[in-house]
């Protein structure tokens, strides 16, 4: 279980990673308001079928389809994550990374953000580009 939240240096957005020890999100907020959400890695495989049915069962894990099938060592530790703020013209967000690694884009009135562990794009994460 992970929750840590971190502010911007001079603007009223935050970054909040939380993980409840069955999924991990990333969430962006303005003050209190949420204004970008991203999936970011389920606990053990995904799911066979989507759980976003079954109101009972948020935050829900990202189903096979839509997750690599990739094996990701959950973060256990805040140290493990960084958050790199960023503006592109009008654009503000925030990408995430655990243990170095570029996990997710969270960019302000876009959701849901992007996951490098999405294969597919779908209601809780889009593919995350290739960078290079």
């Amino acid at each position: 279980m992970l929750h840590l939240q971190q502010h911007h240096p001079v603007s009223e957005l935050s970054v909040v990673v939380h993980d409840d020890g069955r999924v991990a999100y990333a969430f962006l907020l303005r003050g209190e308001e949420i204004v970008a959400d991203v999936w970011l890695y389920n606990h053990g495989p995904a799911p066979a079928e989507p759980e976003w049915h079954d109101p009972e069962g948020v935050p829900y894990r990202n189903p096979a389809g839509y997750a690599a099938d990739e094996e990701f060592a959950p973060a256990t530790s805040e140290y493990e994550v960084k958050v790199e703020w960023w503006t592109h013209g009008d654009a503000e967000g925030a990408d995430v990374y655990v243990r170095g690694r570029h996990l997710a884009t969270l960019e302000a009135g876009s959701r849901p953000g992007a996951s490098a562990l999405a294969a597919a794009d779908g209601p809780l994460a889009r593919v995350m580009a290739e960078e290079g």
